[in-house]
Formats: C-alpha cells, sequence, structure tokens
C-alpha cells in the first residue's frame, strides 16, 4: 500500500467503522481527532506519515482541512455518510463527464488492523474527551497555538515532527 493516503479516506474508513459499531456520535469535531490520533499514532509508531496533508492548529483543535471543507454541511450533526470529491475537473470540463470518487483505504490487513483499533482505543470517546487530549499543555497543537502564534493568526501549521515526536513519546512511555 502507498502511503500517505488522501485524509478524506481515512475519514471515510472512520466513518464506515462508525456506521459498522451503530455509533450515533461521529461528529465533525470528532472525526477530525480520530484522523489526528491516527496520523499522529502512525507517525509516532513508524516514522511515516499517514495522511498527505499537513494539520493546522485551529481554536478547538488540530484540523486536516480537506476532512473540515467535505464535511463541514453537516455541522453538528451525525456524519453517516462518506465524502466524495470531483475528479479530474477543469474549467473546460462538459458537467456531463465530471465525476465523483469515494476516497477509500486499501483493506490491507495491517493498515485496516491500524484504523480499528484506533477506532476501538478512542470512538468510545466523545468529541469533548477527544478534544480535551488534543488540547493536553505540551502536545503539538498547544505548541502551534500558543507557541507558535496560532491564536493570532490562521492555519497555523502542525509539524509532523512535532506529531512524531508527541506519538514516539507516547509510546516509548506505554512500553517503558
Amino acid at each position: 500500500m502507498e502511503l500517505p493516503l488522501k485524509s478524506l479516506a481515512v475519514a471515510n474508513r472512520f466513518v464506515e467503522l462508525s456506521n459498522e459499531s451503530q455509533s450515533d456520535d461521529l461528529t465533525l469535531m470528532k472525526l477530525l481527532k480520530l484522523v489526528y490520533f491516527a496520523h499522529g499514532w502512525h507517525l509516532g509508531l513508524t516514522e511515516k506519515p499517514l495522511i498527505n496533508e499537513y494539520f493546522q492548529a485551529w481554536q478547538f483543535g488540530p484540523v486536516a482541512p480537506d476532512v473540515y471543507h467535505n464535511f463541514k454541511h453537516v455541522g453538528s450533526s451525525p456524519i453517516r455518510s462518506p465524502a466524495h470529491e470531483l475528479i479530474g475537473f477543469d474549467m473546460n470540463t462538459p458537467v456531463d463527464q465530471m465525476r465523483f470518487e469515494t476516497p477509500t483505504v486499501p483493506r490491507e490487513p495491517n493498515m485496516d488492523g491500524f484504523l480499528k483499533r484506533i477506532w476501538n482505543t478512542y470512538g468510545k470517546l466523545t468529541a469533548f474527551q477527544l478534544s480535551e487530549l488534543t488540547h493536553e499543555v505540551g502536545s503539538p497543537w498547544y505548541k502551534a497555538w500558543y507557541d507558535e502564534g496560532g491564536q493570532n493568526r490562521k492555519n497555523v501549521p502542525i509539524s509532523d515532527a512535532s506529531i512524531r515526536d508527541y506519538f514516539k513519546g507516547k509510546a516509548n512511555a506505554k512500553t517503558a
């Protein structure tokens, strides 16, 4: 499987897992946190990014912009349907030739098992509990928001190095 994945593919897998478990609390806020934790743990354990975009420090936590913009229409309601993206579009594409694709994670056992572990660990928590975890003092979001000016300007990136080091530290603490 080729990494990194589209953030929407990872988000869509969490939508599937939520539907399979008949969860009724997968909001946009919770989905953003789940994608963040999946990316963070993947970086911390493998030193390779899981998704193909940088997280940004927004007021309520780390945000993958593609996930946010593709699900924001849902507001605070539960998300039940995957996101789709327009493929091969340019200003000259006739309307009848436009097509949409649903980004998916290839069903590779190791990756699917990894995402299921993230879901089983974090999916049972509320969006607000997940937010508390992402807002911990010293977390990558906290550093980007408070130390790198996120509260004073929009879209401050949270570096993959910061996320990797944070989750690597958490992984090492669990094995110590």
